[in-house]
Formats: structure tokens, sequence, C-alpha cells
């Protein structure tokens, strides 16, 4: 069974049994027990995400991977970003056990914040100029090639908004 008919069964199986069974109100805990429709939602259930559910890494696969993150950030002068995504991990857990191990080189979160706000400071001057004759959000948001609703809740936070 493939998976879109694996969630048609789950669905057929919601609506012809689930709907009229006495323990529709209890936790999935008893129904997962008691029911043999329950067993096999859940089994279902599991074979549909087991693909994408999440593998936890002990510490000896996570001393190797970061290894080869400090390997591909000297040799290849990498992106974090683009070394999570190779080594098929978050960027927040490769930084969080780069710092555990020691390994962690790059800028704390408050240095990468104040850059944030600091960027952030000039694009809303350039907006502010250029709201200031008459161009909208939309349009200051593609000359400055960033999404409009950041650039709104950028001016916002700064008290642009009113000035406009």
């Amino acid at each position: 069974m493939n998976k879109k008919e694996k969630r048609i069964r789950i669905l057929n199986l919601q609506d012809y049994h689930c709907h009229m069974c006495e323990n529709k109100m209890k936790p999935l805990k008893i129904c997962i027990k008691c029911c043999e429709v329950g067993k096999e939602l859940n089994r279902l259930g599991r074979e549909i995400f087991e693909i994408n559910s999440r593998v936890i890494k002990n510490r000896e696969q996570w001393d190797n991977m970061c290894e080869k993150a400090e390997a591909l950030s000297k040799a290849e002068g990498m992106t974090f970003t683009g070394i999570a995504e190779q080594l098929g991990c978050s960027r927040t857990t490769l930084r969080e056990q780069l710092k555990k191990r020691g390994l962690w080189k790059g800028e704390s979160s408050a240095i990468i914040q104040k850059q944030a706000r600091k960027k952030w400071d000039g694009l809303c001057q350039k907006a502010l100029q250029l709201r200031v004759e008459g161009i909208s959000y939309p349009k200051i948001a593609e000359i400055l090639e960033v999404p409009a609703s950041n650039l709104r809740n950028e001016m916002k936070k700064r008290g642009f908004h009113k000035e406009i």
C-alpha cells in the first residue's frame, strides 16, 4: 500500500468506525490499546511518517558530524547554512553541538542580532526616503530586495510608520 492509499484507509477507518466508537472521546492511548481499528490507525500513521521521523543521533555520530562541519568550513569555505543542509540537520542543532564540543567559531547571538538591527536600520532609512517619495511598501520591498511584511514590521518597530 502506498502513502496515498494508507491515508485514504485512515480516513475511511475514521469515517466508518471512529465516529461511532465508544472510545472516541477517550485519550488516543486507550484507543490504541483497546481497539483493533486504533491499532491499525497507529500502524498506518507510523508507516506514513516513518521516513520523516526524527532520528536521534548519539554522541559518536555528532562527534563525526561536527568534524565534517569543521572540515567543510575550512576546506570549502561553505556557509553554515550550507553545511547544515549537507549534513542533514538543522542549523540550530548543529550550532549547539559545535558549541558543546568547543568547535563553534561563529558569532554569538547578540552579535548576530546587533548586525541584523544595523542592517534593518539602514534599510528602514532608505525605505523611509522612498516612502516619502510616494512609493508603496511592496515596491520599496522589491527595490530593497526584502519581504514587504518584514519591511513593514521593521518600520513599525522603529516608529517610522507614524511618520508616513
